[in-house]
């Protein structure tokens, strides 16, 4: 036998804002006295759905939190798949493959086992230098071909600025401006090679980028690679389509 129960429409905005509840889906547990739980109950089903439901049955929590020490980034809505701190907090090590939702805090680092090498993640609004922002990115490839090319191409030999330039394949702006970025650039290189630019794709599938990639004159991060960068300077600039520049 099956049991459904509503609420009427009032009831339920009552609960949601007594509660703290948003987003779906959204499970909230409550004890016995009906005092609040946890609201996070289905991320902390999906982080260890055996250990959250023996938890929650002893009147706890799976995930917890600290206070963060002096410089700690606090990275919201994001939690440890070790330790189930949440929010995680200090530095946040990543798989990069795409479709590997994983995050490690830096205790657990050597603790997790994963099929991919994990990463450090770029900290919004620290400062990194050119080295360090391509530490992620194995190589880079040339664009009329899979010759693959060295990350430091893009800030020796008196490099003096380079041109993260963010853009897609299925984005229509992007394709009208792409050949006249590529045109300026042309000239550019005949006057000086001290300005680069690389292709950050947002791309679904490596035809679409590869197909892409072939009317740019400049190198490309592999598809795989692109995530760290993506999501660093996607932090202060929403669009998908941007050309961000960066002087050393």
């Amino acid at each position: 036998m099956k049991i459904c129960l509503s609420l009427d429409q009032d009831r339920s905005a009552t609960l949601y804002d007594k509660y703290d509840m948003y987003g779906l889906p959204r499970l909230l547990v409550l004890s016995s006295s009906c005092e609040k739980m946890t609201s996070e109950g289905a991320n902390e089903f999906l982080a260890g759905s055996k250990e959250a439901i023996r938890q929650w049955l002893q009147g706890k929590c799976l995930f917890w939190s600290r206070e963060p020490r002096q410089g700690e980034h606090v990275w919201k809505r994001v939690f440890c798949y070790q330790c189930y701190t949440s929010p995680l907090i200090g530095k946040r090590y990543v798989c990069i493959n795409r479709g590997c939702e994983v995050n490690v805090c830096e205790t657990c680092l050597s603790k997790y086992k994963h099929e991919h090498p994990l990463v450090e993640y770029l900290t919004p609004k620290q400062h990194y230098s050119l080295e360090q922002l391509f530490r992620s990115v194995p190589h880079l490839l040339n664009p009329n071909n899979d010759e693959k090319i060295e990350t430091k191409i893009m800030w020796e030999d008196g490099v003096k600025s380079i041109g993260f330039y963010f853009s897609a394949h299925w984005c229509q702006p992007c394709c009208v401006f792409t050949p006249k970025l590529a045109e300026l650039y042309k000239e550019a290189q005949a006057i000086s090679d001290g300005f680069r630019i690389v292709f950050i794709s947002s791309d679904n599938d490596e035809e679409s980028f590869n197909e892409y990639r072939s009317t740019m004159p400049w190198p490309a991060v592999p598809l795989n690679s692109g995530t760290l960068l993506n999501t660093y300077f996607q932090n202060t600039c929403k669009s998908i389509f941007n050309l961000l520049i960066f002087i050393k």
